[in-house]
């Protein structure tokens, strides 16, 4: 009940984003077990703190800090964690995958809204990150709601197990740096996103109708009720998209 009494007391304004460090290791657990409902049907750690140990808390957050390549953030009011953000690799190199939560209590009041924002702030202006990504449940409409009134747009839906009915469905925002390159050389800005074109002084080469294929979109127009990607086939894109000189390096058999 004391929950349910003090979440009307937060003022949004005073929400502050920051860095989780080793001093919020207390709240955090707090938050994530008063949460294991709601995030128990769409995220990891709904499971993951529902029944931890101290000793492999204390671990797992503590790799979430430092080993993890992953920046995770809190939405602050005082002490109090609100919500819980991270950064991760995407499938493209040039592009962040977000994961979130929001405390359980807290949900449809901005705060899952004012944490996109803050994202966004972070992976467009500071980190100048191409496109965000949002990996979400199809079935999960409260969350898709808040992606899309940040700007998020549904790209592509995929199966969870290949031949399975559950899908999620991946979301993107795109930099508005790319979106302007993208059209002032005429091209779609989700053919861009994932091209070293997008690096300042390289825009040329989007003139290049086969530089533009090679890194470009090649799925169709997202379609709520269609038919979801081949696992595959995305695999194969995300292949094409990071493809690297090192891939080629001969293999020295004496290391």
């Amino acid at each position: 009940m004391e929950i349910e009494n003090n979440q009307d007391d937060f003022d949004l304004r005073k929400v502050k984003w920051r860095m989780l460090s080793l001093l919020d290791i207390k709240e955090f657990k707090i938050a994530a077990q008063e949460s294991t409902e709601s995030n128990y049907e769409y995220l990891a750690y709904g499971a993951m703190f529902e029944s931890i140990s101290p000793f492999d808390y204390a671990m797992t957050y503590a790799n979430m800090l430092y080993k993890d390549p992953v920046d995770h953030y809190g939405l602050f009011d005082g002490g109090k964690i609100l919500g819980h953000m991270s950064f991760g690799v995407c499938f493209g190199q040039f592009g962040a995958e977000v994961i979130g939560w929001v405390r359980s209590g807290y949900h449809n009041k901005g705060v899952g809204e004012l944490g996109l924002a803050y994202a966004e702030q972070i992976a467009f202006a500071r980190k100048n990150f191409n496109f965000m990504a949002l990996h979400i449940s199809q079935k999960n409409k409260a969350s898709r709601r808040v992606a899309e009134k940040a700007g998020f747009k549904p790209v592509l839906k995929m199966a969870y197990v290949t031949g399975g009915t559950e899908c999620s469905v991946l979301y993107i925002k795109i930099n508005p740096r790319i979106e302007r390159l993208a059209r002032q050389y005429g091209r779609r800005p989700i053919d861009v996103m994932n091209s070293p074109a997008g690096f300042q002084g390289m825009g040329h080469y989007l003139l290049s109708d086969g530089i533009v294929e090679f890194y470009g979109w090649p799925f169709p127009p997202f379609e709520e009720n269609g038919r979801s990607i081949n696992g595959f086939a995305f695999d194969d894109f995300t292949a094409r998209i990071n493809l690297s000189p090192k891939n080629f390096e001969p293999i020295d058999d004496d290391k």
